[in-house]
């Protein structure tokens, strides 16, 4: 993933969990409901305050997600 134009997904994000010790939590954009909804989390184990979260595209593209407004909402990626 550090690589230039290598990219990761699921099992790289449950493996990052791992590693990290931390939960990621990956998001998608709804039009239905009309915003953001929780799509995935990995590393639940590791508890749930303050995960790394993602943005999915769709297409295996993922970007960093900052959730304005959130406590914590700074993502730590």
């Amino acid at each position: 993933m550090r690589k230039p134009h290598v990219w990761g997904g699921e099992p790289e994000l449950f493996m990052a969990s791992h590693v990290l010790k931390m939960p990621i939590s990956v998001y998608m954009y709804d039009k239905d409901a009309g915003g953001l909804i929780c799509i995935a989390e990995y590393g639940e184990e590791y508890g749930k305050d303050n995960p790394i979260r993602v943005l999915y595209h769709g297409f295996g593209h993922y970007d960093a997600l900052q959730i304005p407004g959130l406590k914590g909402g700074k993502s730590r990626l």
